[in-house]
Protein backbone atom coordinates (compact mmCIF):
# COMPACT_ATOMS: atom_id res chain seq x y z
CA UNK A 1 0.00 0.00 0.00
CA UNK A 2 2.79 2.46 0.85
CA UNK A 3 4.47 1.92 -2.50
CA UNK A 4 1.16 2.64 -4.25
CA UNK A 5 0.72 5.83 -2.21
CA UNK A 6 4.24 6.93 -3.10
CA UNK A 7 3.69 6.15 -6.80
CA UNK A 8 0.38 8.05 -6.84
CA UNK A 9 2.02 11.00 -5.08
CA UNK A 10 4.88 11.07 -7.62
CA UNK A 11 2.40 10.86 -10.51
CA UNK A 12 0.47 13.70 -8.85
CA UNK A 13 3.58 15.88 -8.89
CA UNK A 14 3.90 15.19 -12.62
CA UNK A 15 0.23 15.96 -13.17
CA UNK A 16 0.54 19.26 -11.33
CA UNK A 17 3.59 20.17 -13.43
CA UNK A 18 1.74 19.39 -16.67
CA UNK A 19 -1.29 21.28 -15.41
CA UNK A 20 0.78 24.35 -14.62
CA UNK A 21 2.38 24.22 -18.08
CA UNK A 22 -1.11 24.03 -19.60
CA UNK A 23 -2.32 27.00 -17.59
CA UNK A 24 0.72 29.16 -18.36
CA UNK A 25 0.71 28.41 -22.07
CA UNK A 26 -0.68 30.95 -24.50
CA UNK A 27 -2.42 28.24 -26.47
CA UNK A 28 -5.85 29.49 -27.62
CA UNK A 29 -7.45 26.07 -27.14
CA UNK A 30 -6.47 25.94 -23.47
CA UNK A 31 -7.53 29.54 -22.90
CA UNK A 32 -10.89 28.87 -24.57
CA UNK A 33 -11.53 25.84 -22.34
CA UNK A 34 -10.45 27.43 -19.05
CA UNK A 35 -11.61 31.04 -19.38
CA UNK A 36 -15.39 30.51 -18.94
CA UNK A 37 -14.93 28.48 -15.77
CA UNK A 38 -12.20 30.77 -14.41
CA UNK A 39 -14.42 33.81 -14.93
CA UNK A 40 -17.27 32.26 -12.95
CA UNK A 41 -15.43 30.50 -10.11
CA UNK A 42 -11.90 31.85 -10.01
CA UNK A 43 -8.59 31.40 -11.78
CA UNK A 44 -7.31 28.64 -9.48
CA UNK A 45 -10.32 26.33 -9.52
CA UNK A 46 -8.60 23.88 -11.87
CA UNK A 47 -5.76 23.46 -9.37
CA UNK A 48 -8.33 22.64 -6.68
CA UNK A 49 -9.87 20.01 -8.95
CA UNK A 50 -6.43 18.50 -9.62
CA UNK A 51 -5.72 18.42 -5.88
CA UNK A 52 -9.04 16.72 -5.14
CA UNK A 53 -8.29 14.05 -7.74
CA UNK A 54 -4.93 13.38 -6.09
CA UNK A 55 -6.34 13.24 -2.57
CA UNK A 56 -9.20 11.01 -3.73
CA UNK A 57 -6.82 8.59 -5.41
CA UNK A 58 -4.65 8.45 -2.30
CA UNK A 59 -7.72 7.88 -0.11
CA UNK A 60 -8.89 5.04 -2.34
CA UNK A 61 -5.37 3.58 -2.25
CA UNK A 62 -5.66 3.06 1.52
CA UNK A 63 -8.55 0.65 0.87
CA UNK A 64 -7.83 -0.85 -2.53
CA UNK A 65 -4.33 0.08 -3.61
CA UNK A 66 -4.31 -1.77 -6.94
CA UNK A 67 -7.47 -0.15 -8.29
CA UNK A 68 -6.38 3.32 -7.20
CA UNK A 69 -2.95 2.85 -8.74
CA UNK A 70 -4.38 1.68 -12.07
CA UNK A 71 -7.07 4.37 -12.31
CA UNK A 72 -4.75 7.24 -11.37
CA UNK A 73 -2.08 5.76 -13.63
CA UNK A 74 -4.51 5.80 -16.56
CA UNK A 75 -5.47 9.38 -15.71
CA UNK A 76 -1.78 10.33 -15.72
CA UNK A 77 -1.19 8.60 -19.07
CA UNK A 78 -4.14 10.36 -20.71
CA UNK A 79 -3.05 13.65 -19.16
CA UNK A 80 0.45 13.18 -20.61
CA UNK A 81 -0.97 12.34 -24.05
CA UNK A 82 -3.15 15.47 -24.01
CA UNK A 83 -0.22 17.54 -22.78
CA UNK A 84 2.09 16.35 -25.54
CA UNK A 85 -0.60 16.88 -28.20
CA UNK A 86 -1.44 20.43 -27.10
CA UNK A 87 2.16 21.51 -26.62
CA UNK A 88 3.40 20.05 -29.92
CA UNK A 89 0.57 20.84 -32.30
CA UNK A 90 0.99 23.59 -34.87
CA UNK A 91 -0.38 26.92 -33.74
Amino acid sequence: MYIALFAIFCAGIGNFAMHRAFMESDDPLVQQMVKPMADRVGPNITYVFEYLLLVGAMAIATRNWFTALMVYGLYTIFNAMAFSWVMNRPK
